[in-house]
């Protein structure tokens, strides 16, 4: 028999340690090299609002970040990698304690592993779920990402005719990653499932030191689906799929080497 001491935070199962639990107090959890494929576009905002919890709404415009990740050297995992696929919504959270908090909120978040999935959901309130990523590939100046499920593709992903970023560029993108605000919402449902045991909104921070950087022509497409397709995603991944392009606004290839995740104590909104 052990005790669960008050103040410590576990993860199932709790006879055993899943990961620091406190990484903020050691500098953070670091990723020795990730490389994102990202592509922002103008949507509508009746067709954003559904993806949005309240108290969150659309920023000053409904624009939509695509980005697909490949992760590698990973402290935590041993030097493992894993990739990601996320999509983030410019929002603003207006609650009762904290208003008109501008950032990113993150809609869903595909990643490949269920390590870093489980402790991005039980842990900081990140939505994450699984799906199969392969890594980035280089098709002869294009750079593509996919993602799929039960055998059914959900995303691509391409950049191309990329033109290389300046330091001065570089260094804006690594203060904009520090000094932005990532929001998420984090619920945990009651046992009985009649409600939420956990229900708060989220800011996961992070920082890191942009090596390389390109911008490019970018593109990205949701293919819908059918229940018997995904039964466990459908829903979402309809909902992003219905979004209107109206125009790319922004494509880039980052190289980040390193980054810091949870570089500092996170924080709940209310």
């Amino acid at each position: 028999m052990y005790p669960l001491h008050r103040g410590t935070a576990y993860t199932m199962p709790t006879c055993s340690q899943f990961r620091v639990p406190r990484p903020w107090e050691r500098g953070g959890m670091r990723y020795g090299k990730s490389t994102a494929l990202s592509v922002t576009f103008l949507s509508e905002r009746e067709s954003v609002e559904p993806l949005l919890p309240a108290p969150f709404h659309s920023g000053t415009e409904p624009l939509v970040t695509v980005s697909c990740v490949m992760h590698e050297d990973v402290d935590w995992l041993g030097g493992r990698g894993y990739n990601i696929v996320g999509v983030d919504l410019s929002a603003v959270f207006d609650g009762e304690v904290d208003h008109n908090v501008r950032g990113s909120y993150c809609v869903v978040m595909w990643e490949n592993m269920t390590e870093p999935i489980l402790g991005g959901r039980e842990h900081s309130g990140v939505p994450k779920v699984f799906g199969e990523i392969p890594n980035l590939r280089d098709d002869g100046g294009t750079w593509k990402g996919t993602l799929s499920h039960f055998g059914h593709r959900i995303l691509d992903i391409s950049v191309t005719a990329l033109t290389p970023l300046s330091a001065e560029e570089r260094a804006d993108l690594e203060r904009a990653r520090r000094d932005g605000i990532w929001m998420g919402y984090k619920y945990i449902p009651r046992l009985e499932n009649d409600g939420g045991d956990v229900s708060y909104a989220t800011v996961y921070p992070s920082s890191g030191h942009c090596r390389d950087a390109w911008r490019g022509r970018g593109s990205v497409r949701f293919y819908p689906a059918t229940f018997q397709q995904n039964p466990t995603q459908y829903e979402v991944i309809n909902l992003l799929a219905s979004l209107p392009i109206q125009q790319v606004r922004s494509a880039s290839l980052i190289v980040w080497e390193e980054s810091m995740l949870l570089d500092r104590l996170p924080r709940r909104l209310r």
